[in-house]
């Protein structure tokens, strides 16, 4: 209706134009009104389109026709919507960053994406705008964070930049902790490297306060032998091998004990000089303290990354910033998008470890058999002090010993032993009665079930108390030890003493042969 207003326009150009003879303004008056039909058919053409967001979809490329998800477009690109241009440009953008992935890839491939920079931790990390992209740990870091969503690949570039650096150091001036709260599905095969000291995972529940004390203690004797040597860094002891601490799934890693971030935010504040180095990888910073991300300083964002993590990682960078790219990398107050291949194979797996004692000591513990030595009784751990003590009949002096087991858990055992090297009374399983009548001639040894109600009385008489696997979590709590070394299938003559692990000797039928090191040595639980 709008188009009436109109006419009394175009019937003044008709008459201007039988009387003056200037058929010009009858023209332009045409003209005008064909041009406002045009493009008012045009704008209600577009209205009835839906304003789709079609960045999600697929994109279809044909020599006759080209589609984005079920959506046909115009053959050529004048009558490309504005929406189209930018997913076209960001599609074409992608799959040319992909191609230089892919042939530094292949270039890269065979020397396991070895890093051409020197350095202490050097490694390669991608490519950002056609360039290499390479990294120093010690140097930029020395710790770094990775935070993706699910899927974005963190697990595979923690496996890259490690065997990265794996083939850029020299053997046996780097060292690997692995903690695998995936089950240990991304980094088993890492534990098999001549370097790696142990795998820690979250279905393995039983040693998880031993290694929490030995990491600490790790630190500990780290700081014993530079201030030995006179130095203050581990630059100036070169001797000293680095330790990298790999932790795939931080935040599930910090609430799995209690002792786990004090480890952590230890290796964070501490490690730069003690040459101890945190790489970590979380979906997100939730969880995560403060003062931990603070020294988590280099820092990489993979996939779709929340915004406000983003932000938290680097107040300078937008959302926008990833644009085509898989990953983002943070170094100070700059940033370095770069796309990253995923590695088919890690260098140097298999092998014999290169510090065999330091493996021992970072995954074995306790021994399971320890062969009679004159009057030893058992092996004490220490993870704290990274040492075995030695218990020996004259450690008990003239004081009681009481031994309290669950059925199979090496007490009766224990005591059979004790008859043969000690002079004392040593009684097994005895009554109330029986006990008491032997306390009245001095000391004893005795070994009583977990379900043995012994009276107060006479347990304070007991100067030294024994306690292996009890019956039943409720037993196992109910002699004061913690809830979390609650193990039904502790092997016999294993539990506690003063609060510290200990392997009793338990007479074997290979006791009077005695094998190599490795055989006696297996795996604590």
């Amino acid at each position: 209706m709008r188009f009436i207003a109109l006419i009394p326009a175009l019937l003044i150009a008709l008459i201007m134009g039988f009387m003056t003879g200037m058929w010009q303004f009858a023209t332009f008056s045409f003209v005008s009104i064909a041009s406002g039909l045009l493009t008012s058919s045009l704008i209600k053409l577009k209205r009835k389109e839906p304003d789709l967001d079609y960045s999600d979809q697929p994109i279809w490329i044909h020599p006759r026709s080209i589609a984005i998800g079920d959506k046909l477009l115009p053959k050529t690109g004048w009558f490309f919507r504005e929406p189209f241009d930018d997913i076209f440009f960001q599609h074409f953008s992608k799959l040319a960053l992909e191609r230089d992935v892919a042939e530094k890839a292949i270039a890269l491939e065979q020397s396991h994406y070895r890093s051409s920079k020197a350095g202490a931790l050097p490694f390669w990390a991608g490519v950002s705008e056609g360039a290499d992209l390479e990294f120093d740990l010690a140097r930029d870091g020395p710790h770094a964070l990775i935070v993706g969503s699910t899927g974005a690949g963190k697990s595979e570039f923690l496996k890259l930049i490690t065997g990265s650096m794996l083939a850029s150091v020299k053997p046996k001036e780097m060292l690997m902790v692995l903690v695998d709260f995936k089950g240990g599905a991304a980094l088993t095969a890492l534990n098999t490297h001549p370097c790696a000291m142990t795998l820690l995972t979250d279905i393995d529940g039983t040693n998880h306060e031993r290694f929490w004390l030995y990491l600490l203690g790790e630190l500990k004797q780290r700081e014993f032998q530079l201030a030995k040597a006179g130095k203050s860094s581990v630059d100036q002891l070169p001797e000293l091998p680095r330790l990298l601490v790999l932790a795939d799934e931080l935040p599930a890693i910090l609430t799995s004990h209690n002792l786990a971030p004090t480890a952590m935010e230890a290796i964070a504040a501490r490690g730069r000089s003690l040459g101890v180095h945190l790489i970590a990888t979380s979906q997100s910073l939730s969880g995560i303290s403060r003062s931990l991300i603070t020294n988590l300083t280099l820092r990489f964002a993979l996939g779709v990354t929340d915004p406000g993590d983003l932000v938290s990682l680097s107040p300078t960078v937008r959302p926008s910033t990833l644009s085509t790219s898989k990953a983002i990398a943070f170094n100070g107050i700059k940033s370095y998008p770069f796309d990253f291949p995923m590695t088919k194979s890690l260098p140097g797996l298999g092998g014999d470890k290169f510090l065999p004692d330091a493996v021992r000591g970072w995954s074995v513990g306790l021994p399971l058999v320890i062969l009679k030595d004159r009057d030893l009784l058992a092996l004490i751990d220490h993870p704290l002090e990274h040492r075995l003590e030695e218990l020996r009949l004259s450690s008990f002096g003239s004081g009681s010993v009481l031994l309290v087991g669950a059925r199979s858990s090496g007490k009766s055992s224990f005591a059979q032993l004790m008859r043969e090297v000690s002079e004392e009374v040593v009684l097994d399983e005895p009554s109330i009665e029986e006990l008491e009548k032997a306390m009245l001639s001095g000391s004893v040894i005795c070994s009583v079930a977990s379900n043995f109600v012994l009276p107060l009385s006479i347990q304070r008489k007991f100067d030294h108390i024994i306690y292996l696997r009890q019956g039943n979590l409720e037993q196992h709590m109910a002699a004061g030890l913690p809830k979390a070394q609650w193990n039904e299938k502790l092997p016999p003559g294993r539990g506690w003493y003063r609060n510290q692990t200990i392997q009793l000797v338990m007479p074997t039928p290979s006791q009077g042969k005695r094998g190599s090191l490795s055989e006696q040595l297996q795996p604590v639980h």
